[in-house]
């Protein structure tokens, strides 16, 4: 009877760690290598922090080829390393990452909750299901990580940026 039970306990276990394996090989997201483009010293600056999937790297490219001509610098990092940024560096600051249940990364609620005086400077891309993703005070663009709509994601995060950068430059 002991001996049956340790069996079906130990094929239990062995379910739940093949099928942790599976998800996590299926879902995770790779981490972001950190880089920069353009010259530092430039006038503008911008930061992405994004997680790493095909469809997010492919937004980031778009993103980094709609500026290619701009004098406009840009750093890329992990969006789990933001609680090394010093905000005051950047004028505007991009984060694309995947929100579970409706709700950002822990790390990205908090860094929004200790800087609610740099909101303005923020455009987030929730890669979710839904469109009803919102956040106090914060705007959020929100859709499916469908890599036929990189394009219609990289132009609308351009338009912002363009906003942003249009006020500071004022």
């Amino acid at each position: 009877m002991i001996s049956i039970l340790k069996k079906i306990v130990l094929i239990l276990v062995v379910l739940f760690i093949g099928f942790w394996a599976w998800y996590e090989y299926t879902y995770s997201m790779d981490t972001v290598i950190p880089f920069e483009v353009h010259d530092p010293s430039a006038k503008t600056k911008v930061l992405i922090a994004s997680q790493g999937s095909k469809f997010k790297d492919s937004v980031v490219k778009g993103i980094l080829r709609r500026y290619e001509k701009d004098t406009v610098h840009f750093k890329v990092i992990d969006v789990y390393t933001l609680f090394t940024v010093n905000l005051e560096k950047w004028d505007a600051m991009i984060f694309i990452n995947s929100w579970e249940y409706g709700s950002p990364p822990r790390n990205v609620k908090k860094f929004i909750k200790n800087h609610p005086e740099q909101l303005d400077k923020l455009i987030i891309l929730s890669t979710v299901g839904s469109s009803n993703i919102a956040l106090k005070d914060v705007d959020v663009i929100s859709g499916e990580s469908i890599i036929e709509k990189t394009a219609q994601y990289t132009d609308t995060i351009a338009n912002r940026l363009n906003q942003i950068i249009k006020r500071n430059n004022e």
